[in-house]
This record gives structure tokens, C-alpha cells and sequence, in this order.
């Protein structure tokens, strides 16, 4: 039986892909290279820790309404995170407060300034500015940390472009699923047609007809899956790995304008680490007992946060972009030892004894290569590019294709597979 839509990947996009084609009443089948679904959510439950673990995607960022409505239909618990943050500058702990009025100037002021015809990036737009020099090493914290990008690519107009998005969703509040991320995923599982450990090797394909084919992970079982439409939801990060590799996708025909305006965005490279601790040791500490968020002028791991409002032995350390180029190639126990001596070294304290430490590098992932995807300066037209069907037949969606101003995020790419399943069901509606 000749299926309808082969959808590659299970991450956000996938499923949500998958789970609309689905219930339209198209023969779905989905293919996931790794044992489990989520992609790049990747929640961890440990008996031994009184949360859920997040090594992927942990916040919700505002109000999309391609999450809340999965909340309220699956009664998830969701609940606010404490925004209280601090600032630890020179071994010195202070409130953050004024850090964030100056990054809301240099943001308001990029806003108005950027301009997609002249597109600058985030250096130059500091170079040209009359910020000091303190306002400009937080804004370009911020920026880098956020996007784990780099200020000397990360386009302005982009930017500008997500910023605006974001402030139509509240952006700036943040929650956490209770039960974690992956419940959020979970609603979302077709009723029919998933597979794991199934790694899309290659895709033969014409108009109206596709070859995937297919390896199997457990036992190196080779098959050709047919279809008339696939959907690929891979990560920007191996879209740009060629043809070459574990996990490396390889088009025949080669699909040139879509894959060079891949190859024109930029993957982002980050490092989180989450330890667990006997004591939540930093509590001792009146400037970060009620800190949400500690930011830093740490070397290596400068960011991180607390479960606040929920008060567990827990916290978590962020790496990116610059800050996550030492790491990279570095063992699994030399990133964790570095997180732990860059806590000691931002709290001022000495931590008590470490009972856990969770870590997953997506950087070194064969099916992520990366952690989510950025725009170079004067690049902003190859998201669309990107997001554009192929001859009918290859459809592309994740965060990497949203053209809203949400990519980097769960919703975006939860956003960019019902954009493609719009423009499969019309086409098929159409046929």
C-alpha cells in the first residue's frame, strides 16, 4: 500500500505534522531515527529527583496557542517561573534589575532602527550605538545566550523580527509543565504509523513520488517506504551536515535552493547541565535565595537558573553560543566539572555534596548537530525559502522553517508542521 505522507523525525514538528495528517484521514506513516520521541525535548524522571529533568526544551515562552491548547485539552499543570533575577558581576551579587531596564532600551532602540533592506548584525549595531560599554556586554550576554549565537552573525533584522513576535505573546512570562515538557509532546502521538529507530538514509523522489529509504537502528534492516508527499522535520543542523555521516539525509534529485538556504541559516551551540545536589546550597546565600535566574561574566557557563517557584536541590547551568566553544569536544565529566566549578565560582560558596548531574550533548548528537537555529545578517529570506514545498512532493517544517518570528521554540516548530499540513490537505483537496 502506497502511503500518503512519510513524515521524518518525531520531534514537536513531527508529531504535530504527523497527528494532523492523521486525523485528516491521510495514510500516515511517521520515522524516527532514535528510540524514543520529542526530538529535541527530551524530559529525564528520576525517582531520586523530586522534578522531572529537562535536557532539551524546558519553558514555555508566553502564551502560544500551539501549546496552550495541548495544555487545557490534556489538563496539564503548568505554573509560572519566578523572574527575580541576579546579577554576579566580579565575584559581586547584586539584583539584575538594572540590567534588564538597559537591555529593554538597547532592544526598543533595535526595534525601531532594523530594517530587513539594510540588515546589519548585532555587532555592528553596538559598534554604531552610543551604549556604554557595560550596557553593551549585557546586551550582547543576552543576545548570544539566548540565541547561542554569535554577535558578529546574529542578524538585527531578525532579531527585531522575533522580539516583536514574542511581545504579541507575552513572551516575556515564562512557565514549566509540571509533569515536564514531554507531556506537552505526548497528545500528540498519531494513533497509527510511528516508528522508531528508523533512520532516513536518503529520499528518491519526483513529483507526486517519493523512495525513503530506509535503516533500521537495531539490526541494520534495510527497506524503501513510498509516498507521495515527505515531510522532513529534521534539525537545521543536519539538513546542513551534507550527505555524509549518522543521521545525514541524502536527496536525489538534490532539492538546490531549498538545502542552499539551509545551509545560509546558522545551527546555534549550547551546553546545559543539570545538577542535583544534596542541599540546595545557594539558598544559604540572601542576594540568591529567591533568584529565578543568576546571570554572570562566567567564562563558560555564565547563566543559570532555579525551579523557583518550586524550592527542590536542584539548578541548572546554560552554555552557549562563544561561551560553548571550549566545550565543545570535551567529555560528558569534564563539561559537568566545569559547570560545577563555574557555580563555586559565581555563588561564592562551596557546594555541597553533588548527588546527580544530568547532561546531553546536542552538539555532538548525530541527529541534532546542534541546538536550534539562527539567522545571519542579510539571511532572513532563507527561512521562507526554506519553508516553501518542493514540486508538491517535500515539505519541510521545524524550527528552523517558522516564518512568524517563533522559531527556536517548541511552539514555532509546532506552528511551522501545521503550515505544512494546510498546504498538503489543499493540495490534496485540490488533486
Amino acid at each position: 500500500m502506497q502511503l500518503d505522507v512519510v513524515v521524518i523525525g518525531a520531534g514537536a514538528a513531527g508529531l504535530a505534522a504527523a497527528n494532523v495528517l492523521d486525523r485528516a484521514g491521510l495514510r500516515v506513516l511517521c520515522l524516527e531515527a532514535r528510540d524514543r520521541i520529542g526530538g529535541r525535548v527530551l524530559t529525564a524522571h528520576d525517582p531520586l529527583s523530586p522534578i522531572p529533568i529537562e535536557l532539551g526544551a524546558e519553558f514555555i515562552h508566553g502564551r502560544p496557542p500551539e501549546i496552550w491548547e495541548i495544555v487545557r485539552s490534556a489538563r496539564l499543570a503548568v505554573y509560572d517561573c519566578e523572574d527575580h533575577a541576579t546579577l554576579s558581576e566580579g565575584g559581586k551579587l547584586h539584583e539584575a534589575k538594572q540590567m534588564g531596564e538597559h537591555l529593554g532600551r538597547v532592544m526598543d532602540d533595535l526595534q525601531l532602527s532594523a530594517s530587513e533592506s539594510n540588515d546589519e548584525s548585532f555587532l555592528h549595531f553596538l559598534d554604531r550605538s552610543p551604549y556604554s560599554e557595560v550596557t553593551k556586554r549585557w546586551a550582547t550576554a543576552y543576545v548570544e545566550g539566548f540565541n547561542a549565537a554569535r554577535k558578529e552573525i546574529i542578524s538585527v533584522a531578525s532579531l527585531a523580527e522575533d522580539a516583536r513576535a514574542a511581545e504579541a505573546i507575552d513572551g516575556d512570562h515564562s512557565f514549566r509543565v509540571l509533569a515536564g515538557y514531554e507531556s506537552v509532546l505526548l497528545p500528540l502521538v498519531p494513533g497509527t504509523g510511528l516508528r522508531l529507530n528508523s533512520i532516513a538514509e536518503a529520499i528518491e523522489w519526483k513529483p507526486g513520488a517519493a523512495a525513503v529509504h530506509v535503516r533500521r537502528a537495531l539490526d541494520g534492516h534495510r527497506e524503501v517506504v513510498r509516498s507521495r508527499r515527505v515531510v522532513i522535520t529534521v534539525p537545521l543542523g543536519v539538513l546542513k551536515a551534507g550527505e555524509t555521516g549518522n543521521g545525514a539525509i541524502r536527496f536525489d534529485p538534490e532539492p538546490r535552493e531549498t538545502l542552499s538556504a539551509a545551509r545560509a541559516l546558522q545551527v546555534g551551540q549550547a551546553m546545559r547541565v543539570v545538577l542535583r545536589f544534596e542541599q540546595p546550597f545557594w539558598q544559604s546565600n540572601s542576594e540568591l535565595s529567591d533568584a529565578g535566574f543568576i546571570f554572570s561574566d562566567d567564562p563558560v557557563f555564565p547563566t543559570w537558573w532555579t525551579p523557583l517557584p518550586v524550592r527542590v536541590p536542584v539548578i541548572t547551568g546554560w552554555s552557549a553560543g562563544p561561551h560553548a566553544d571550549s566545550l565543545l569536544g570535551k567529555s560528558d565529566p569534564d563539561i559537568i566539572a566545569q559547570a560545577l566549578a563555574a557555580l563555586g565560582r559565581i555563588t561564592g560558596l562551596q557546594p555541597c555534596r553533588l548527588e546527580a548531574a544530568y547532561f546531553h550533548n546536542w552538539c555532538g548528537d548525530s541527529f541534532s548537530r546542534g541546538a536550534y537555529s539562527y539567522v545571519p545578517a542579510g539571511a532572513l529570506t532563507a527561512r521562507r525559502t526554506l519553508a516553501e514545498p518542493v514540486a508538491g512532493t517535500l515539505y519541510f517544517a521545524g524550527e528552523a522553517t517558522d516564518v512568524t518570528g517563533h522559531s527556536a521554540t517548541v511552539h514555532g516548530a509546532i506552528a511551522s508542521s501545521r503550515r505544512v499540513a494546510r498546504q498538503i490537505l489543499a493540495s490534496s483537496c485540490a488533486a
